[in-house]
């Protein structure tokens, strides 16, 4: 009954490959292009689109079956959804002042970088400390009728876009970004696209 873990660990790995995607691009300045921007974009739309609105409430719903055991360190739980609320915010606020630096407003790519950085940074904090203690815990702790719950939460939520061979044209660019990075020779498999499957 640990499918559920074992697509969260998959959705953590293209997490991931979008953090050190963010890294590796966020040199704006002297360096940043039209294609730098959208590619941004691109990336934080996703992150505002699928994790903050069905990836972290799955996690969420594992803290609350967790918590309800007493089977988390004091606080762990508080912790962890207040990481993901403040995903959200700051996930939201790189949006707009994304699209502020763009036009060239009131933001400046220095800042809009320097917050990229530090979102990036958050979110790597966030799965590694989830794959540490959170996943584990379920793991060991969580029985038949919790796993129902967790995939009752997850019916309900979009499943991740990256992984869909129907995507929307934004993502499928995306995903051959990512896999083009990641240098796997397989970014002409649309359904693929190397990134990371549940059971993979």
């Amino acid at each position: 009954m640990a499918n559920a873990i074992d697509r969260l660990s998959a959705e953590h790995a293209n997490l991931g490959r979008l953090v050190r995607l963010l890294d590796g691009r966020s040199a704006v300045g002297a360096e940043l292009t039209s294609v730098t921007v959208a590619l941004f974009v691109d990336v934080m739309y996703y992150l505002t689109h699928f994790p903050d609105v069905s990836h972290h409430p799955a996690e969420d719903g594992i803290v609350e079956r967790l918590r309800g055991k007493g089977a988390l360190p004091p606080g762990f739980g508080d912790e962890i959804e207040a990481q993901h609320a403040t995903l959200e915010r700051q996930g939201v606020d790189l949006m707009r002042d994304l699209e502020s630096a763009a036009r060239e407003e009131s933001m400046s790519w220095e800042l809009v970088e320097a917050n990229i950085r530090l979102y990036a940074e958050r979110l790597r904090h966030n799965m590694a400390v989830e794959e540490l203690i959170l996943f584990p815990a379920a793991l060991r702790h969580f029985e038949a009728d919790d796993w129902l719950a967790i995939d009752a939460i997850t019916a309900r939520v979009q499943h991740d876009p990256l992984l869909s061979t129907s995507t929307e044209d934004r993502f499928a660019q995306l995903r051959r970004v990512i896999a083009a990075e990641a240098d796997c020779g397989c970014e002409q498999e649309p359904g693929l696209g190397g990134l990371a499957h549940p059971g993979a």
